[in-house]
């Protein structure tokens, strides 16, 4: 792995036993477990180029890059700082065939749209811009409310980018279920697989992983349900996810 250093308001967490290593503002934005678990469901075949909007400190990309993906890969980032950390990320994990543009996923569009893409994956807001209590730091603001990107910019913005055909691979809130499928509808994207997350067998399921297809036509399959935790720590399920086998 190439060395780059990092500045004193950042932090350095090393993961997958030594084969990932992400650097992160220490108090802006952080990734949760939510990436991993989208970068796991999606479906990437070979020569197929990704996008991934709204790419904060690049985990998907980089994620997916260090499970042996050499597929083209752009993650847009609205934040200048978190795009910045992201070229470190991509840097200091050798991922040469991954690279990041910082701006309006909105504005870049235009210019994006020219060479559509086979897969789009985003880890969008998950709040509505009216709703919820709001987090006084900046970027974790960007970064969990619709400030910049509504779900219906979203849904619009991704199907303009995709080839026909084409997959959005996403994760969000399930009582959103109905709003994502339906914004999705009325920008030609079909909903083809749900998977219902639960953070342990005894709770309700409080997100979800969907994959959506550009004029896909109707029918949708229901997969197993994934289970966050366990009796003791993560489930085997999710503690594969950082292994990173390829």
């Amino acid at each position: 792995m190439t060395e780059v250093g990092f500045d004193r308001d950042e932090t350095l967490d090393v993961l997958c036993k030594d084969k990932l290593r992400i650097i992160q503002k220490k108090n802006g934005y952080r990734f949760s477990i939510d990436p991993i678990l989208l970068a796991n469901f999606l479906i990437l075949k070979k020569h197929e180029r990704l996008l991934d909007i709204g790419s904060g400190c690049g985990i998907i990309p980089v994620y997916l890059c260090k499970k042996s993906y050499g597929n083209e890969m752009l993650g847009i980032e609205i934040q200048k700082d978190l795009y910045n950390v992201s070229l470190k990320n991509k840097t200091i994990n050798d991922c040469r065939n991954v690279s990041f543009m910082h701006g309006d996923i909105k504005v870049l569009a235009q210019l994006l749209k020219q060479s559509p893409f086979h897969v789009v994956v985003s880890n969008p807001p998950y709040t509505k811009e009216k709703g919820g209590r709001k987090s006084p730091q900046h970027s974790r603001l960007v970064a969990r409310y619709e400030t910049f990107l509504t779900l219906p910019d979203l849904m619009m913005t991704t199907s303009s980018l995709l080839f026909r055909k084409g997959r959005f691979y996403t994760i969000y809130p399930s009582r959103r279920l109905g709003e994502l499928i339906g914004f999705a509808r009325l920008n030609s994207l079909e909903l083809k697989r749900l998977r219902p997350i639960y953070p342990r067998r005894d709770k309700e399921a409080n997100l979800f992983l969907a994959e959506f297809i550009k004029e896909g036509g109707i029918g949708a399959k229901i997969e197993q349900p994934l289970y966050i935790f366990g009796n003791s720590g993560y489930t085997d399920e999710v503690k594969k996810y950082y292994i990173l086998n390829g």
